[in-house]
């Protein structure tokens, strides 16, 4: 009986150690012009979370000279980008030093990366979806809008999108910025009656140009797309959305790195996250589907993230992020030129209480004077 529970103690003692060294710092390889990003933001979020829930310190890198450390002495990384051609080459680097990638956001399409684990969107589900959704309301001129031919998972919606009886000639690509692409798109919008935006940010600027133009949305155009910002959740854009989980992908790539390090004989582990649809309303829309998949080409950019359009809703975002249905309407009254005394009387709260919350979200942009954020604001918020 000693002789087991002192080889039971020495197992314990060697298993705990063990796990330390393990999980003693994990790293995240992140595209560089992927790091800013509000999608990149979600996913970090969910994998720090979880890592802390965990108690695994985590590093994040925009360049592999980590690799190098004598230090490092992982078997696994989680790489985080859009473009397939940076993760291609990131992941051949890794395979080169004997280390496996988990990667967060690029779709493995033709099975290129056996050894990888992939966790993603199921975007081929919620393409074709999102195309029924359409169809359900007797919207079948359907145009694909700001695909960027350097994501994979963009490629990944066109060609589920042309599966679903879209056509080669209607899909605008993301060329040269948004407002170019916005501008060739307009210039046939009276062939189309809706459009299948490739993200949430491409519809909002979209919708503001169609409604700068004259048309009632979603009457006259419907709107549909992939996202989770805020601005495409609110009702006033009638927007419908596959609802896209990145915070969630981010905790599963923590719970994959644990399993496959407790579990070396486990090559890989890939997960695909469900998409929820939402209608114009926020409402949650049930669709039944058979289900095929598709192989696309490896396309070259523009790089999506630097358009300045891009960048103006992202500050939007960023600056709503923090906000709750309070924060908006108070904002609301503030850019309509309401007083703080009468905002007050209006939405029974002091007025201390309406300057410390515009102070919290002015702090979001600290760059920008009050007048520029409000006028930015005031384009989403009515």
């Amino acid at each position: 009986y000693s002789r087991a529970r002192m080889w039971y103690n020495k197992r314990r003692k060697f298993s705990v150690v063990f796990m330390g060294s393990e999980v003693r710092n994990m790293h995240v390889l992140v595209e560089a012009s992927y790091m800013n990003s509000h999608w990149c933001s979600h996913y970090l979020r969910g994998i720090t979370a979880q890592a802390k829930r965990k108690n695994m310190p985590v590093s994040v890198h925009t360049t592999t000279e980590f690799l190098d450390d004598p230090s490092f002495n992982d078997t696994h990384v989680i790489v985080l980008g859009s473009s397939l051609t940076w993760a291609s080459r990131s992941m051949n680097l890794l395979y080169s030093r004997d280390v496996r990638p988990i990667v967060l956001a690029v779709a493995n399409y033709q099975k290129q990366f056996p050894f990888a684990s992939f966790i993603t969107m199921d975007y081929d589900d919620a393409t074709r979806k999102l195309m029924k959704f359409l169809h359900a309301g007797g919207r079948t001129r359907t145009a694909f809008f700001s695909g960027n031919t350097k994501s994979s998972t963009d490629m990944q919606k066109v060609a589920n999108y042309l599966q679903e009886g879209g056509r080669e000639q209607d899909i605008f690509h993301f060329e040269g910025t948004l407002r170019e692409t916005t501008d060739r798109l307009l210039a046939r919008i009276d062939e189309f009656d809706s459009v299948l935006c490739a993200n949430d940010v491409s519809a909002v600027v979209l919708m503001k140009r169609l409604e700068s133009l004259g048309f009632n949305l979603p009457d006259d155009m419907h709107i549909v797309s992939f996202g989770d910002t805020v601005l495409a959740n609110l009702e006033i854009h009638n927007i419908a959305v596959a609802k896209v989980k990145s915070v969630e992908a981010g905790k599963l790539a923590i719970s994959a790195y644990r399993l496959l390090k407790s579990n070396p004989s486990i090559s890989s582990a890939s997960m695909l996250l469900h998409c929820d649809i939402y209608d114009y309303h926020y409402d949650p829309v049930d669709i039944k589907l058979e289900h095929t998949r598709m192989l696309f080409d490896r396309h070259v950019g523009a790089n999506f993230f630097r358009d300045p359009d891009v960048e103006r809703v992202l500050l939007v975002e960023k600056l709503l992020s923090g906000c709750d249905k309070l924060d908006i309407q108070i904002l609301r009254e503030v850019i309509s030129k309401e007083s703080y005394s009468k905002i007050a009387a209006k939405l029974f709260i002091a007025e201390n209480t309406i300057s410390y919350r515009i102070k919290k979200i002015l702090a979001g942009a600290p760059g920008k004077s009050k007048e520029e954020i409000f006028d930015l604001l005031s384009e989403f918020l009515f």
